[in-house]
């Protein structure tokens, strides 16, 4: 099968509405991304991630993230993990700042946004605010006692520079930019209403991920797009780790409930989208 675009195949598998995001909003999400990232001054890069599953991180955003900080490092730049305690230990060697649970002070987060002076604030599969001040799953629980107000630093962040964010469902960071779709719909009850400069979507947030680095490496062309078997590797160890699929809510090798081997078709997909 040919794909015209990038969205084309991280949209494929669609489960949570995405697609019906992308008929009311029809843009290269992740060229539109790319383009408006390479223009800004290499420096530091703050990657938000990991999303509360019963107890522990899920595998999508972690995944997506790692090979994210991989990339950036690959290309001069310094990438910084944010996330909370439920990913300790899961993005070793890259650098890694753990947000409390009960948040910073206003003094707290614009100490890290002085000392680091990040020029791209990167989010992906991290459960944002919505209306309410509340941090809602899939499923409309509220989670913000187990929830790092991490996109608190993300807001702050963005009044300085560019933001990127990445979600599959509408409530992660970065969603609030589809608010006059996502409000409308039932699918949507738990959207996010944090916006984001060029938020990216795809049916399961890792994909996007993927897809942004697809874009780069059409732009650059620098082999950046990670293997099947390095993500392969990846989830094993994170699962190691007690890390779950968000939507089995078991620590299990995949993601988002889909067939494991779906994960080869989207790269190899993109592999060959780039090379075309």
């Amino acid at each position: 099968m040919e794909f015209k675009t990038t969205e084309d195949i991280i949209l494929q598998h669609s489960t949570r509405g995405m697609d019906k995001i992308q008929k009311h909003f029809p843009y290269q999400h992740c060229h539109k991304a790319v383009e408006a990232f390479l223009k800004q001054p290499k420096g530091c890069i703050f990657i938000y991630t990991g999303f509360y599953v019963a107890g522990f991180a899920e595998t999508d955003g972690p995944i997506g993230a790692y090979f994210l900080a991989k990339t950036f490092k690959t290309l001069g730049y310094r990438p910084i993990i944010i996330t909370d305690a439920f990913c300790e230990g899961y993005f070793e060697p890259y650098e890694t700042i753990f947000i409390p649970i009960e948040g910073l002070d206003n003094t707290g987060y614009e100490a890290l946004l002085d000392t680091y002076q990040p020029m791209c604030h990167f989010s992906i599969e991290r459960c944002g605010q919505n209306n309410d001040g509340n941090y809602l799953n899939s499923r409309g629980v509220n989670i913000k006692e187990f929830t790092a107000p991490v996109d608190e630093l993300f807001k702050r962040g963005n009044k300085r520079t560019i933001s990127i964010a990445i979600g599959d469902g509408g409530n992660e960071v970065g969603m609030g930019s589809f608010e006059e779709v996502l409000r409308n719909k039932e699918d949507f009850f738990d959207y996010c209403a944090v916006p984001s400069d060029f938020p990216i979507i795809a049916s399961v947030s890792n994909w996007g991920a993927y897809g942004f680095i697809a874009e780069l490496e059409k732009a650059l062309h620098v082999h950046l797009l990670p293997s099947f078997n390095a993500v392969d590797a990846y989830l094993e160890f994170i699962v190691s780790k007690g890390s779950v699929d968000g939507i089995k809510r078991e620590s299990v090798k995949s993601v988002d409930g889909k067939e494991w081997s779906i994960e080869k078709e989207i790269l190899d997909a993109l592999e060959h989208f780039v090379k075309g």
